[in-house]
């Protein structure tokens, strides 16, 4: 038992060590470098000029442990067949649950670690006190974890079915970040009839166009994935006061976002229509084309007109603008050549 989870640990790590040269390449390392940089002497000049009163510094000691909660969740690595061929060695799963626990609160740890050694120039705490609060957050954590098992073992039996789906979505949320900078094996799709969207399908008898739109609506990982980036780049230019930053943030934001929607070329491949109905091929380059310009143009009305309230000078939103005319009229279109 110890054995199989240990390969099923050490294969899942591999391939996160895999995605992760993908995702510090070159240019997104250099980038991280300037954004790291830039946060670091606005943080400093917050530290020299800020007046905080004692309650207001108490909030933010709040606000910052509850944020540092969110991240990490308990790694089982159970597996879809294990509720058949481990059923008969239950009382060992639960040990290796037990495990588990133990080993997941390493992540939250060092979360803990990094947003106590940011946030004590703010609070100037004693060591004795950083290492209180440190020991608090660990034990909130472990105790979230140990509701979570405990959910787990309502009665003699192990509900597997809620084991399976917890820890299938644990990975796919990990892949997905991974698929913000490359292909990703192991992504499940599933799509949602959302009808309250039917009015943004194309009214048009081009195929693939209309298709493409129905897969783009309904399914959660083109949606999903948009409105998070919308919202992230809605973030960077509400509350970051640097003009130049929050506008490099928000444009390397869409060319992600652009990069991971041209997989939706092969959104349909899998239906087997799509082979024998008598369709131009390359009509679908140009349906994707067209897709992708109405989001770009959708991202940046929004991006603009959130850009013109909240940043001074105005006119360095035009940059937004720039960078996305770019990724519609050149870059989309050389990435459907190839």
């Amino acid at each position: 038992m110890n054995k199989i989870f240990k390969k099923r640990r050490a294969e899942f790590h591999e391939q996160n060590i895999k995605y992760l040269r993908y995702v510090f390449n070159d240019h997104f390392t250099l980038f991280l470098l300037i954004l790291i940089g830039a946060l670091t002497v606005q943080y400093a000049q917050f530290l020299q000029n800020h007046s905080l009163s004692l309650l207001e510094k108490w909030a933010v000691i709040i606000v910052l442990s509850l944020l540092a909660l969110i991240p990490g969740r308990l790694a089982t690595f159970i597996e879809e067949a294990d509720k058949v061929f481990l059923l008969v060695r239950e009382q060992e799963v639960k040990g290796l649950l037990s495990r588990a626990l133990g080993r997941s609160l390493i992540l939250p740890a060092v979360i803990a670690i990094v947003m106590l050694v940011i946030a004590n120039p703010l609070l100037e705490l004693s060591v004795v006190w950083l290492l209180l609060w440190f020991i608090v957050l660990v034990l909130l954590k472990a105790f979230l974890f140990f509701i979570q098992l405990k959910k787990w073992q309502r009665t003699n039996v192990l509900a597997w079915a809620e084991m399976i789906k917890y820890e299938e979505n644990r990975k796919v949320s990990i892949l997905r970040f991974f698929a913000l900078f490359t292909n990703v094996k192991g992504l499940k799709a599933h799509s949602h009839r959302r009808k309250y969207l039917d009015f943004l399908l194309p009214k048009t008898r081009r195929t693939y166009e209309y298709a493409l739109s129905r897969s783009f609506l309904r399914s959660g990982d083109y949606l999903g994935l948009t409105l998070r980036i919308l919202l992230l780049s809605l973030l960077a230019l509400i509350f970051i006061k640097n003009a130049i930053v929050a506008v490099i943030l928000v444009c390397v934001l869409n060319a992600l976002l652009v990069f991971q929607l041209l997989a939706l070329r092969e959104a349909v491949d899998y239906q087997l229509f799509t082979r024998i109905y008598p369709v131009n091929k390359a009509s679908k380059a140009t349906a994707v084309q067209r897709i992708l310009l109405r989001v770009i143009v959708m991202l940046t009305v929004v991006e603009v007109v959130v850009g013109v309230i909240f940043i001074r000078p105005v006119y360095d939103v035009a940059a937004i603008l720039l960078i996305n005319f770019l990724l519609a009229k050149f870059y989309v279109k050389s990435r459907l050549k190839k």
